[in-house]
């Protein structure tokens, strides 16, 4: 079969996810003809995400404009039904991100009103709402969870006119009827094949990092996350596809080693960016192996991600030594009550960051450490805390400490969502397939989508903006933050702590929600004078 995907990034971030690639893969050593409509750089004159970062100083500018062609929309529309035309897919499959789903459904919209083709969408938003999206009438099929083997029998089971109802993972209608096929176990990862590159431009593997470009690759080592924080969508996939066994899964160090020296061998690699949410969550055996081959196999710099937790005197010297140039930390706040209450995101302290992040400055590797702002129930003096605690960490070494800032986003699946929703912080959609998502285009870095109840939208990208110049001190933090108030009495708002209370054991289906009428009103208390609080200075 002729199987079309569409990668429909609207906003220029350049880079191959792995789970569309995946799946492209399977579809192709399954002998079925695969090609790619991918829009990164022909939607905008740039990547967007970057230069907003650039703009506000948390990272180092480097020029990419060159790679992008950017087209009308127009023009876009038309390659995209003339490609249709002249390939004549009996697929078409994409992946859906909340932040391009709009654009998406354009592209998808247009092409069925014009072909008689069938649409699967799979990726995390169908994921974790899928009888939100199947109501979508431009979507026939969705695959829940991961689609590596589900796609392919769904395939087969087209291509043979056979029935869907032994297809894992499938939502589809029948009849007006939507039908709900049970989950599979996760599959193990030693399993998943290598990921076919071929079909991406060359310019997707140019990655910026710290003033420099590399030719970078992207690979996995695990799948998920144990923990259970209320902005990310891992706690959904705990909740929604308990079914299918355990979210977090590691792929075994042989495998690694051969997927990545394969692939390296053919595009001789820079950098590898590791795109696990978690990446040294293993036991410290397989670390120590994961770290003397890869030094011996792959001699390569690498970056992941990983929880503050899993860095200790024990991996980090061998992290230096095996070629770990950097290390991204999930901090979020500055303020262990908004970090614990309302992120549920374990009891790690403010001295804990910083004990932590100290350890990984001591060993020479870089670090960046990623903070929110937006936070429903956030206020003002909590997002000093988190100045303040940045401020310090930019102390230990100004050569080794990085920083990025991003706004809260209500994704549909989490507990945030959840209770933007109830309380009127979001306006959503009612039309099928996008009933309770927000109305406004979701984006963590151009504005903020969502009311936070205890701050203006103003005041959050006024400070968002500012971010930069308070860690450095070309701003300064005004006195009456200078001084903490562990005790938070500056607070004004229990309606939105309680909800926090009780969505504690995991987010809902939106459909089960019933929003205020009212929204919530903005209870700000900043103008506290300093002699009032208390705590020691930062």
């Amino acid at each position: 079969m002729k199987i079309l995907f569409l990668y429909p990034n609207h906003e220029g971030y350049f880079r191959c996810p792995v789970g569309l690639t995946l799946v492209m893969t399977v579809c192709a050593n399954a002998g079925h003809e695969v090609k790619l409509f991918d829009t990164t750089f022909m939607n905008v004159a740039d990547n967007a995400d970057s230069k907003i970062r650039e703009k506000i100083g948390i990272v180092k500018p480097i020029p990419v404009d060159h790679f992008f062609n950017k087209q009308s929309k127009s023009q876009i529309e038309t390659n995209w039904l003339k490609t249709i035309e002249e390939f004549k897919p009996d697929v078409i499959g994409t992946t859906i991100l909340e932040d391009s789903y709009q654009y998406c459904d354009r592209l998808l919209g247009l092409a069925k009103n014009k072909f008689k083709v069938f649409t699967v969408a799979g990726g995390s938003m169908p994921t974790i709402v899928p009888q939100v999206i199947i109501e979508n009438p431009n979507v026939d099929f969705i695959v829940e969870g991961e689609a590596e083997v589900a796609f392919v029998e769904l395939l087969k089971n087209l291509k043979n006119k056979t029935s869907l109802s032994a297809v894992p993972n499938l939502w589809h209608k029948e009849d007006g009827k939507v039908i709900k096929n049970p989950l599979v176990k996760y599959l193990n990862m030693d399993e998943i094949p290598d990921q076919r590159l071929e079909f991406w431009d060359d310019k997707h593997f140019q990655k910026p990092y710290d003033g420099k470009l590399y030719t970078t690759g992207f690979f996995e080592t695990s799948r998920g996350c144990m923990h259970k924080c209320h902005y990310c969508i891992n706690r959904a996939f705990q909740v929604f596809q308990a079914d299918a066994g355990l979210v977090r899964r590691n792929k075994s160090v042989n495998r690694i080693m051969e997927e990545i020296g394969k692939a390296h061998k053919e595009r001789n690699f820079g950098l590898i960016q590791f795109t696990d949410d978690n990446f040294l969550a293993r036991q410290p055996k397989e670390l120590d192996e994961f770290f003397e081959r890869w030094k011996k196999e792959i001699n390569v710099p690498y970056w992941m991600n990983t929880c503050i937790e899993t860095v200790n005197d024990q991996n980090l010297p061998q992290l230096k030594e095996s070629g770990c140039v950097g290390i991204g930390i999930g901090m979020e706040t500055g303020s262990d009550w908004v970090r614990q209450h309302l992120l549920l995101k374990g009891k790690m302290s403010n001295d804990f960051y910083m004990e932590k992040f100290a350890l990984i400055a001591k060993y020479g590797i870089r670090s960046t450490s990623n903070s929110m702002i937006g936070i429903p129930g956030e206020y003002e003096e909590d997002f000093f805390e988190t100045v303040k605690l940045n401020k310090a960490i930019r102390e230990i070494n100004k050569d080794l400490t990085s920083f990025n800032i991003c706004f809260m986003a209500p994704y549909m699946g989490t507990v945030i969502h959840n209770i933007a929703y109830e309380m009127g912080l979001i306006e959503v959609h009612d039309k099928p397939g996008f009933k309770g998502m927000c109305t406004a285009n979701i984006t963590i870095r151009r504005e903020p989508i969502m009311k936070n109840p205890c701050m203006t939208k103003e005041r959050i990208i006024e400070l968002f903006e500012d971010f930069h110049d308070y860690l450095t001190g070309k701003k300064e933090i005004p006195e009456k933050y200078l001084k903490s108030d562990p005790l938070r009495r500056y607070t004004n708002n229990d309606e939105i702590y309680s909800l926090y209370e009780k969505y504690k054991k995991g987010p809902i289906d939106p459909a089960l929600i019933k929003p205020k009428k009212e929204p919530a009103l903005i209870k700000t208390n900043s103008s506290i004078p300093s002699g009032e609080l208390s705590g020691t200075q930062a």
